[in-house]
């Protein structure tokens, strides 16, 4: 079974429209049965959203549906919460930093990401992000794009 985790640069792209959102809706499709979201998507995507409102890339009315759309993907069932116990998460970002951010230059946030994933059970990842991707993979997750 395929179990899908996607970076929050790619999952808001399916909530914004912006020139690629078309590839990231279907890399976010192919992700698998389930799509997880973490504790970290449920701030950074609305945060993303309202950023983009701050810059003057999206309008009030946007923002409101953009923040609804998510809202709706996890009432609906289309995002699937992570089930892991939160501490370990940070523990195993830890981890992942002492092996590769002196090498690959990882971020903590990024780091975080892939150890909800892996957390969780997923399988497959997707991020647009060449450090990310690259940590992503050395931890054993399969890559999308």
């Amino acid at each position: 079974m395929r179990i899908g985790y996607a970076d929050t640069g790619v999952m808001v792209k399916g909530y914004v429209l912006e020139s690629d959102s078309e590839a990231a809706i279907g890399i976010l499709n192919s992700l698998g049965e389930y799509l997880l979201y973490s504790h970290l998507h449920s701030i950074e995507i609305p945060n993303a959203i309202r950023l983009k409102r701050f810059r003057g890339e999206i309008t009030k009315p946007q923002e409101i549906a953009a923040n609804r759309a998510f809202l709706s993907d996890i009432e609906s069932g289309v995002l699937t919460h992570c089930d892991y116990d939160l501490g370990e998460v940070f523990l195993l970002a830890e981890r992942l930093s002492a092996k590769h951010s002196a090498t690959i230059g990882s971020r903590s946030l990024d780091l975080l990401h892939i150890a909800a994933a892996l957390e969780s059970g997923a399988t497959h990842f997707a991020s647009l992000d060449v450090r990310q991707r690259r940590v992503a993979t050395l931890s054993g997750l399969k890559l999308l794009p």
